[in-house]
């Protein structure tokens, strides 16, 4: 409603570098609005006679400036002034002119002119085409742990006073502010409004009735200096019927997306028996919170030992994407040289897009455990107690091309090779043993002839 209202006519003098000007913004005012009126002064000797600005408005408050200019190739200091006059009386106010002297003469300004209105509407009060609250729910019937989006709006046209704004305290749910009481200009319509919003992202912990509290809103609305009124208003919810999670044993997590990963610290197709390795497993899930993840936990395998030793949680608000990450570590020990089968690592969940039970898996996989490379650890390693089995592992860790068998063989042909030589050495000596005997008896016999 306010304009620009200022007379052509300027000042003039002898000294081209003096000049005195006046301008506002406002044309027209109610009866009880302010004028602001800049005064712009420069190459004058004394200061500035402005008693005639106040002959139709009473002079409220005033603040004072310095800046500098080049006027006709001359740098020079413009003293600035913004004051403000409240108009006196209904009609029309008349501002300036001002005069001023310097070193040739006297300087005189331009004048303004403002219509002041009567002051009406004084019991002007707010109505819904002046102010708004909205509030929405993604979901009204979730489950349990399933994201729920709330917005929260309110909207104004004009300036509030006194301003208070209650919100729920959300008993029975997570909650992640996504943003808070951010502020905005909707320009959509003919006349924007003002728009102070909140986005929360709900997870409810329960399962049945959960109420969440109203919200307020109140204050003073200002549509000019004399139009305002007090304002109230409230919101209510309507009660969220939270579904229980479908009957299982399984972790319950409602989710958009999840992934689960592996990494090895080494590459398990070089494992060998007695080696130790870090096993982590990374599970990633979208639109949930850290503690709504289960705990991974691999199932038993025959001659391999899995014991978790570090595990972490975390969830990270991205944009608008809410994502929420477990890291679970593993320590591995391979005992035995024997073909190894790791079972699939299983994670159900519920996809909240499609409305259906899924599975995020790590598939099942079979890991061939060779032996150590010291052959000093075969005795720790070895399958059974025998001499054969120990032979052969013996053999094998030479690291020798040929096959076990054949080494196996050799070796029992090298054992047979050497009993029977040996059983020969033994036939032989007894043989001479006897041989030895029999001609000691011999001689024995002559001389007791004699």
């Amino acid at each position: 409603m306010v304009l620009l209202s200022l007379t052509t006519s300027h000042a003039r003098s002898a000294d081209n570098n003096a000049n005195i000007t006046l301008s506002t913004e406002q044309q027209s005012v109610y009866l009880g609005d302010s004028v602001i009126i800049d005064v712009e002064a420069t190459g004058l000797l004394d200061d500035l006679d402005v008693s005639p600005l106040s002959r139709d408005a009473e002079f409220i408050r005033e603040t004072r400036g310095t800046r500098i200019a080049v006027v006709k190739e001359q740098v020079v200091d413009i003293k600035t002034r913004r004051m403000e006059f409240l108009p006196k009386a209904v009609g029309t106010a008349f501002f300036g002119p001002l005069k001023g002297e310097h070193s040739n003469g006297t300087a005189i300004s331009n004048s303004l002119v403002v219509k002041v209105l009567p002051a009406v509407d004084t019991n002007w009060q707010p109505t819904t085409d002046d102010h708004e609250l909205t509030v929405s729910l993604s979901n009204k019937e979730p489950y349990v742990g399933q994201k729920i989006t709330l917005d929260l709006k309110l909207k104004h046209r004009y300036p509030i006073t006194n301003e208070s704004i209650q919100l729920p305290d959300f008993d029975g749910f997570d909650l992640i502010p996504v943003y808070e009481s951010r502020r905005t200009i909707d320009d959509s319509e003919k006349n924007s409004w003002r728009v102070i919003a909140w986005r929360y992202y709900l997870f409810a912990q329960r399962s049945g009735t959960l109420n969440i509290d109203k919200v307020s809103w109140s204050g003073t609305m200002v549509r000019s200096r004399t139009q305002r009124g007090d304002f109230a208003l409230k919101q209510a919810f309507q009660p969220l019927q939270i579904s229980p999670a479908p009957a299982g044993d399984d972790w319950w997590l409602p989710a958009l997306a999840v992934s689960l990963d592996e990494e090895w610290s080494i590459d398990i197709k070089e494992l060998s028996a007695g080696d130790e390795v870090v096993r982590t497993i990374t599970l990633s899930a979208q639109d949930v919170l850290a503690n709504h993840l289960p705990t991974i936990e691999p199932l038993p395998s025959r001659a391999i030992t899995s014991t978790l030793i570090k595990q972490s949680r975390e969830h990270q608000l991205i944009g608008e994407r809410l994502n929420a990450t477990a890291i679970f570590e593993f320590r591995v020990t391979a005992q035995s040289p024997v073909p190894v089968f790791l079972d699939t690592v299983r994670v159900p969940w519920w996809s909240t897009s499609t409305n259906e039970s899924r599975e995020a898996i790590i598939p099942a996989r079979r890991i061939n455990v060779g032996l150590p490379d010291r052959a000093d650890l075969l005795a720790d390693v070895a399958l059974a107690d025998d001499p054969i089995t120990r032979l052969k592992l013996a053999l094998q860790s030479t690291g020798r091309q040929w096959s076990s068998w054949y080494w196996l063989l050799a070796a029992l042909g090298i054992l047979t090779l050497w009993i029977v030589i040996r059983e020969a050495r033994w036939q032989r000596s007894k043989y001479r043993a006897q041989t030895s005997a029999k001609k000691a008896g011999k001689a024995y016999s002559v001389f007791d002839s004699l």
